[in-house]
């Protein structure tokens, strides 16, 4: 695929997961009877591996503008995921070559962006007044699903990924 193929396709694709981590987050909050809320973060697996293929900028933009789409989409007050992902894109970008090293370490990065997002998430809506944050509850109910979940999802994507983005 050309470089000019791929910067089209990224965003489509990030959009993509976008939208399939709300129907996927739906679909296990079901089947846990509603107890356990874990959150799918697709959109942020495929954006960590975006980074290795576009120059900061790109990715910045893109992460900006998902952000936007999905403060509008799913949380309905913007500024929270249009803050936090170009954030993330930028993270990433930074330590890009301690991170790409093996599959420990974009697993434990994975671990770490996907908890700093559901956390800071938390923080700024309790913040702000929007929700009320009981922290064992959140840990319990939230976090630890998704954490459980995304831990999953990122070691079954994991080869497919390093396919596609040509780090095999």
């Amino acid at each position: 695929m050309s470089r000019f193929t791929f910067q089209c396709f990224t965003p489509l694709l990030l959009f993509f997961m976008m939208l399939l981590d709300g129907q996927l987050t739906t679909v296990f909050q079901n089947l846990s009877g509603g107890t356990l809320t874990p959150v799918c973060h697709l959109l942020l697996i495929f954006l960590v591996y975006s980074v290795t293929q576009h120059r900061h900028s790109y990715v910045v933009i893109v992460a900006l503008f998902l952000g936007v789409v999905y403060d509008s989409y799913y949380v309905g007050i913007l500024g929270i995921a249009t803050l936090l992902l170009p954030l993330i894109a930028l993270f990433v970008y930074n330590i890009q070559s301690a991170v790409f090293t093996n599959r420990w370490t974009r697993l434990f990065t994975l671990i770490i962006i996907v908890t700093l997002f559901e956390v800071a998430s938390a923080i700024i809506t309790s913040a702000f007044g929007f929700s009320k944050l009981n922290f064992l509850d959140f840990v319990v109910h939230q976090l630890a699903p998704t954490l459980l979940l995304n831990v999953v999802l990122a070691i079954i994507l994991q080869y497919p990924l390093e396919l596609f983005y040509k780090l095999r």
